[in-house]
């Protein structure tokens, strides 16, 4: 597949080398090239297509593959680029360069590369409903996270569960149970709360503007995890015990545990919240049927910190969950995102797991 860019001098980091060459392919290229095409295209892939496309490029490098190491070279050099320009600015550039790649791609089908990015083009875009003439509206630019989490087995969303504290005015302790959440990010950022619609999509910048008093840094200092919270950089030390961090003693007592990505995680069976409410049905196949199990989530939140309920309109379509988000694609054509919370007890559970939490809210399988 070939974008013909402008070629430069490429200068390689210190970094995990797959292939040695020259230059060398790097776990960070292949990422960095995964990442472009996922969002110039947006293709939506999925982990077993990320590696696929890993794959080829490792042998491309092994078989000393010119056309297809150059081709890789400028995609990483555009990246380099994008990354560095405002939201507005790179969708600017998205929006003039990918009609001509797409061009490409097909003028290339026999490629590796092109077929698994022409496939993923085709299923992303095939439920896309069409737009109108008379239809000006301009369509809603969302874009995958491209800090991918979990790893490292650190970086993600942390839950602390911890009994109600004492209420003045009610002797005795309050039946049931606060959550709290942390989601550490790989470029030493945090957010002290649980991204309402998972990471996929997540902006960084949109939650630091939304909730600021949430939004910090941290760092690690012998063994220990050292915060930056808020706009007035209030200290917190987050301790480990095990696999556990520690609530900041003044924060009160209390664990945070760490909630696994889920990725590509495929489910089987019939979940719902209570009994007599509506229910949802997953297939291991990755399709889903909705009788409108969200209608009594009540108030659910968007990343820019707005509130809306569900529509509790019903229907079938296909489904990922990935970087803690599940992603329901219906046939016709609406969209919607669930943060997914599932812990490791529950993902070795077959065919699927009995219960996981959407949004704060546990839904059960019967």
């Amino acid at each position: 597949m070939l974008i013909g860019l402008n070629t430069k001098i490429y200068s390689q980091d210190k970094e995990v080398v797959l292939v040695n060459g020259n230059p060398p392919l790097t776990q960070l290229m292949a990422g960095k090239t995964i990442v472009l095409l996922d969002w110039l295209l947006d293709l939506h892939l999925n982990p077993d297509q990320e590696k696929k496309i890993a794959d080829i490029l490792i042998q491309a490098w092994k078989t000393k593959n010119k056309a297809q190491i150059k081709s890789t070279i400028d995609i990483i050099e555009l990246y380099d680029e994008i990354f560095l320009l405002s939201e507005a600015e790179r969708n600017k550039i998205k929006e003039k360069l990918q009609p001509g790649i797409i061009e490409k791609l097909y003028k290339e089908p026999k490629d590796a590369l092109s077929q698994i990015v022409i496939a993923s083009y085709e299923n992303s875009h095939a439920n896309t409903p069409k737009k109108s003439p008379a239809d000006n509206t301009p369509p809603i630019a969302i874009q995958r996270n491209t800090q991918r989490v979990g790893a490292d087995g650190f970086t993600g969303i942390h839950r602390m569960l911890r009994p109600k504290t004492l209420n003045i005015n009610n002797p005795g302790y309050e039946r049931g149970f606060t959550i709290e959440y942390i989601t550490f990010f790989p470029d030493g950022h945090l957010y002290w709360s649980l991204p309402p619609e998972g990471l996929l999509y997540y902006d960084p910048a949109v939650a630091k503007r939304a909730d600021p008093d949430d939004w910090g840094t941290y760092e690690f200092k012998n063994g220990e995890i050292h915060v930056l919270r808020g706009p007035q950089k209030t200290k917190y030390i987050i301790t480990r015990d095990g696999d556990r961090l520690n609530n900041p003693e003044s924060l009160g007592k209390g664990s945070f545990r760490y909630i696994p990505t889920s990725d590509g995680l495929r489910l089987d069976g019939n979940y719902r919240r209570w009994e007599g409410e509506q229910t949802i049905t997953f297939t291991k196949d990755g399709r889903f049927t909705d009788g409108g199990a969200f209608k009594n989530f009540g108030d659910m939140g968007r990343l820019d910190g707005s509130v809306y309920k569900d529509d509790g309109v019903g229907g079938s379509g296909t489904y990922i969950i990935e970087q803690n988000t599940l992603e329901l694609k219906y046939t016709d054509g609406r969209i919607k995102r669930h943060v997914f919370i599932a812990f490791p007890e529950d993902l070795i559970k077959k065919p699927a797991i009995p219960k996981f939490l959407l949004y704060e809210q546990r839904m059960e399988q019967y």
